[in-house]
């Protein structure tokens, strides 16, 4: 197998993956790109931060009159290609990205493997495989609502898939990092200086993409060095001194963009984020429940499953001891997993969405399972490799991935072509409507509608994503009940927007506003347990620590807000130009009463109110 014949192999790999999705889009509808792109790129919630960026807005507000906030402290390596190219290619961005980012994924994927197998053609039926196993659970289940199906599905897509910006472009750098740890043994003994620059740049770059790979990694790269060169470490860290000074500001310099974040930051998108100040009692309180959840059945026999494939195979392969000692490293990765949220917790004063150690403890004990039993397989069956007819068994495994993928898109698309038409026939209003690179202001309680709008090179919005603004608190709250109080609704159908006097988790319209804010679970609420209705007390505190997702508004926070409704002075230049309402969400009761407004579409999912 050619170098060349590698990289055609896996550029189809990449295209089976990419373009079902477009291509089966593209046929059925007659969409804008625009309204494609929505659709197709995982997780549009990214979006106006990558637009914002493009055009280096430090601290978007969606408000012409609120410009004097502060900067977005938002991890931006993540997205800082994506905003590089958006700036030139607009909306064609986001596909041309998907398909390098993907790519290079599967060859920094494909080369990791490689190493260990040795074998070009097993690496590439590993890879192959690993896509077309995560194709068919996703279809599975669509047909079978089975927990174990719906685990490992999540647990592979989540880290192997086309998600923004993770693992899109964080997949790339994890397997990268895990390639050039094969040499880390060798690299150390000399500290080699270039190398450990590397490693540096690598850290800073998941310091402020995706923040518990580094501190994973971090732990991985002590506990390694200890490992190898136990009895010698302090003699390394003596002798090379001006070069350890060196990598550590090259990590600072790196790191920048992490460090003015967190000085110059916005407090209140912090707390939206669900940042979490620590006591030592909820620090312990939080680390026994952690380690205690670590013997619940599933994890432990996982956890057991990961622990016993690493004596078998260092005990069966000792003599090919190289590729051993290369899978080794996945399996430190997943002691140190296991460990990581422990030490984390207790040195670190704040915590946020920790649920994300999970995750990760998940996958790559999953992942390093399935990689183990897949190089026992290949050790044991030889005749692939041989086979004379090998590049067809390719492509056969290819075709297989590409119409299992175009099946998966046109369920999905046939399952969404309600929205999908009325979403068309937005994009058409806008552009009639001269609604492209205006100054209006749009008043909406859906996030793709929001995107539509951005997209087409509008600025303002009256109420945007908690996640992806830097306003105040107060002024997401305020901009919000100006503009409901402006559309004429009474205190007490604002009161039933709240929910007010019974506790409901997970408000999808409150949670687009304020993210994480109002977290309600065993380790922390945001008001006292008192604030919150009987039938939730028990409710809130029986819930894990890590449901971050866990979002109830405590019955005080309600009184505030409907005092504010009760007392606002109406400013109207925060008044919306035009409402789209999504009649599915939360606000599917809301009624324009303010006779400025017309409506000029009403759809089965969206009506649009538009003010002359």
């Amino acid at each position: 197998m050619s170098k060349n014949s590698n990289y055609f192999f896996l550029f189809l790999l990449a295209a089976s993956v990419i373009f079902p999705k477009w291509i089966v889009t593209g046929i059925y509808f007659d969409n804008s790109i625009l309204v494609d792109t929505i659709f197709n790129v995982e997780d549009i919630q990214y979006f106006p931060i990558i637009i914002n960026l493009s055009d280096f807005i430090l601290n978007p507000s969606y408000l012409e009159n609120i410009n004097e906030n502060k900067i977005l402290p938002f991890p931006t390596y993540g997205i800082l290609i994506h905003s590089l190219f958006y700036k030139i290619f607009k909306i064609y961005s986001f596909l041309i990205l998907e398909i390098i980012f993907q790519f290079t994924f599967l060859v920094i994927f494909f080369k990791s493997i490689e190493k260990i197998f040795i074998n070009k053609n097993y690496s590439f039926y590993f890879c192959i495989l690993t896509f077309l196993l995560i194709s068919l659970l996703e279809l599975a289940s669509f047909y079978e609502n089975n927990k174990y199906i719906n685990f490992f599905y999540n647990n592979l897509n989540e880290n192997l898939g086309l998600r923004l910006p993770r693992p899109l472009f964080t997949g790339i750098v994890f397997f990268y990092f895990f390639f050039i740890l094969y040499s880390f043994q060798e690299k150390i003994k000399k500290f080699d200086l270039k190398f450990f620059i590397l490693i540096s740049f690598l850290l800073s770059v998941f310091l402020n993409s995706f923040f518990y790979y580094f501190v994973n990694f971090s732990i991985l790269l002590i506990f390694l060095s200890i490992k190898y060169q136990k009895k010698k470490i302090l003699e390394i860290l003596i002798d090379n001194k001006l070069k350890i000074l060196i990598v550590l500001l090259s990590y600072i310099i790196f790191s920048l963009p992490f460090v003015l974040q967190f000085i110059y930051g916005e407090q209140d998108y912090s707390e939206r984020i669900g940042v979490i100040q620590l006591t030592l009692k909820q620090k312990l309180f939080l680390s026994n429940y952690y380690l205690s959840n670590l013997l619940r059945l599933e994890s432990f026999v996982l956890i057991i499953l990961a622990f016993i494939m690493h004596f078998y195979l260092n005990k069966k392969y000792y003599y090919i001891r190289d590729q051993i000692n290369k899978i080794n490293i996945f399996f430190y990765f997943v002691v140190v997993s296991i460990i990581a949220p422990v030490i984390f917790f207790l040195i670190s004063p704040k915590i946020v969405s920790i649920y994300h150690f999970l995750d990760i403890l998940s996958f790559i004990i999953v992942f390093y399972l399935i990689l183990s039993f897949s190089f026992i397989f290949f050790q044991k069956i030889k005749f692939v490799g041989n086979y004379d007819k090998k590049n067809l068994f390719k492509y056969i495994l290819i075709l297989t991935l590409f119409f299992n993928n175009v099946f998966i898109a046109q369920k999905i698309t046939h399952e969404n072509q309600v929205k999908l038409i009325e979403l068309n026939k937005i994009q058409n209003f806008f552009k009639k409507s001269n609604f492209v690179n205006s100054k209006k202001k749009l008043f909406s309680d859906d996030l793709i509608i929001m995107n539509l709008w951005l997209l087409n090179g509008n600025k303002q919005l009256s109420i945007s994503d908690g996640f992806t603004n830097s306003l105040k608190n107060k002024d997401i709250e305020f901009n919000l009940v100006n503009n409901l109080k402006n559309f004429g609704i009474s205190s007490s159908e604002f009161k039933n927007i709240l929910s007010f006097g019974q506790s409901e988790l997970r408000n999808d319209f409150l949670m687009r506003l304020f993210i994480y804010k109002y977290q309600a679970n065993s380790l922390f609420t945001y008001s006292e347990i008192s604030n919150y209705t009987e039938d939730f007390k028990d409710k809130i505190l029986k819930t894990s620590p890590f449901r971050a997702q866990s979002q109830i508004m405590p019955e005080d926070e309600k009184n505030r807000l409907v005092k504010l409704f009760n007392k606002i002075q109406l400013d109207k230049k925060f008044f919306s130009d035009l409402i789209i309402i999504n009649r599915v969400n939360t606000l599917k009761n809301l009624k324009i009463y303010n006779r400025e407004y017309k409506l000029v579409f009403s759809g089965n999912i969206y009506d649009i109110y538009l003010k002359p």
